[in-house]
């Protein structure tokens, strides 16, 4: 059996496929990003998942993932992994070379990630030519579920929200003002922490207060991601990502103002992850 599995910071998609291409089932975790993943944490997630049955039968893995954008990140993971899958050959990529697999179409494209991080490159066809600069949670990850996150947590906190959305989201959470600031300096992965705060913004898209933050945030992550490249009008536009898929409006708005073209917007990637691998074979 073979795994291809693409994950983001929050969760982790793992195609079982048999060895003529063949899905078998699609598994789920958490996400494994070695930036906040340690050994036990990797561990203890997949023996608790149903990877576990089947884990002696998987001869290969490909894994993409965020933050798998060194050597040094990547042979980390690969290590804990193996202690896990001991028959595997086990090898790891960055999430953006899940995300070019998925959308290229032929042409060359700008290909972006909008998830609980965001990233964007042009892809050839045959390689990634040139990579946005990505400063992270802390400092970037502009148009993601982070960047929208810490906007509402700051509204929330700072008594920004009107008074019918404060309500809406003290039923929508038990966590008050005191206990967020605190989740966001101790916990393990605070960008996921932040960037689950994007559901409830979604939900009330329709509100002034966050249809200005998505056109906004939108706005700027092209201004800093897709228009930082060369000749970007030449390209067409992918993206891929739940924040992507569900601020899709927003990107095809943006992207008319731009007089760019939208090839496409997928929230998952891993059944054309599936498709291309067993092509090349």
């Amino acid at each position: 059996m073979i795994l291809i599995a693409d994950s983001g910071s929050t969760k982790c998609a793992w195609a079982e496929c048999s060895t003529n291409g063949n899905i078998v089932k699609i598994h789920y975790t958490v996400g494994f990003n070695p930036k906040f993943t340690n050994y036990n944490n990797l561990i203890n997630e997949l023996k608790s998942s149903s990877l576990l049955a089947i884990k002696d039968q998987i001869s290969e893995i490909n894994f993409y993932g965020a933050g798998c954008s060194s050597k040094k990140a990547n042979d980390k993971l690969q290590r804990y992994m193996a202690r896990f899958f001991v028959n595997a050959t086990i090898n790891i990529m960055h999430d953006l070379e899940a995300a070019v697999k998925a959308c290229y179409k032929g042409s060359p494209i700008i290909c972006s990630i909008l998830g609980t991080g965001s990233n964007s490159c042009i892809y050839s066809g045959d390689e990634i030519i040139e990579n946005g600069l990505s400063l992270g949670y802390i400092l970037g990850d502009e148009g993601s579920g982070n960047y929208f996150g810490k906007q509402l947590i700051n509204l929330y906190v700072n008594k920004r929200l009107p008074q019918h959305l404060i309500e809406s989201f003290e039923n929508w959470t038990n966590d008050r003002e005191v206990k967020i600031i605190e989740n966001i300096y101790s916990l393990e992965k605070p960008n996921l922490y932040i960037a689950s705060f994007f559901p409830f913004m979604y939900q009330h898209k329709n509100e002034p207060i966050f249809d200005i933050i998505f056109k906004q945030g939108i706005e700027h992550f092209f201004e800093l991601h897709v228009k930082c490249f060369d000749n970007f009008r030449n390209y067409k536009l992918t993206f891929t990502g739940s924040v992507a898929f569900y601020l899709s409006d927003y990107i095809h708005t943006c992207a008319k103002k731009e007089q760019m073209e939208v090839q496409e917007i997928i929230q998952s990637p891993i059944r054309n992850l599936v498709t291309e691998y067993f092509k090349s074979k």
